[in-house]
């Protein structure tokens, strides 16, 4: 069994669509001021990833690429996308899954960090994903 290491969360910001990147995953790099995010769905279970590198993604069978979005120098705000929202609704089974105010979940395993990746995890979806409550 895939073992989960939980980075952090925060809410998401209704009007800019932001997010805080938890200090975890400043620290472990995974997400850096002034770089590039790209952001996926692995197919098995509709978890989002976020990856400051493109080729694993690409190269990863169960991972359908979303799109990118830059994060700004000297800043740990995320801007996620609209897509990832749209596929987050999808899952969810109709109606907005995630609105502003709501919580998002940062999470990585060992292999995902190793290739600069994180999940990013609305908060019902926690459980489902990483067994975790």
């Amino acid at each position: 069994m895939t073992e989960y290491e939980q980075l952090g969360g925060a809410s998401v910001s209704g009007d800019s669509r932001e997010v805080p990147v938890p200090q975890q995953a400043v620290n472990m790099e995974l997400v850096k001021s002034g770089g590039e995010v790209y952001w996926g769905v692995r197919e098995t279970d509709g978890a989002v990833v976020a990856s400051q590198l493109y080729d694993p993604l690409e190269d990863d069978p169960d991972v359908r690429f979303l799109t990118s979005t830059a994060v700004p120098d000297d800043s740990r705000q995320l801007r996620v996308p609209d897509a990832v929202f749209d596929h987050w609704d999808d899952v969810y089974g109709g109606g907005t899954a995630v609105v502003g105010g709501d919580r998002l979940e940062f999470w990585t395993t060992d292999e995902l960090a190793e290739n600069e990746q994180l999940l990013v995890l609305p908060e019902w979806q926690v459980e489902d994903v990483t067994g975790e409550e």
